[in-house]
């Protein structure tokens, strides 16, 4: 409570098509690796005016609709400190 004022016009509750359309290009694009860096997340965030919570959430969900539906075209990642940098990977140095 607080945090938001009720009815901010510069932060929609929910994504729009618009904002949802911009994400979906990103992921398009990075089909072999869905995973936006920290940077890229921020200007993602800051272009569909989102917050950076809602753009990792996004991308969470994403990742696992198109696992779901089997259209996964990328390695599963292992586990990945805040950075995002994983940990036991094959992709070492890339």
């Amino acid at each position: 409570y607080g945090q938001y004022q009720f009815g901010d016009p510069s932060r929609p509750k929910n994504a729009t098509r618009e904002s949802t359309s911009t994400l979906k290009a990103w992921l398009n694009e990075h089909r072999k690796n869905p995973y936006p860096t920290k940077g890229e997340k921020i200007m993602l965030a800051i272009i569909t005016k989102m917050t950076l919570t809602q753009v990792s959430t996004w991308f969470a969900n994403a990742r696992r609709r198109l696992k779901k539906e089997n259209k996964m075209t990328w390695a599963p990642r292992s586990r990945t400190d805040e950075e995002g940098n994983s940990y036991g990977s094959d992709h070492e140095g890339e």
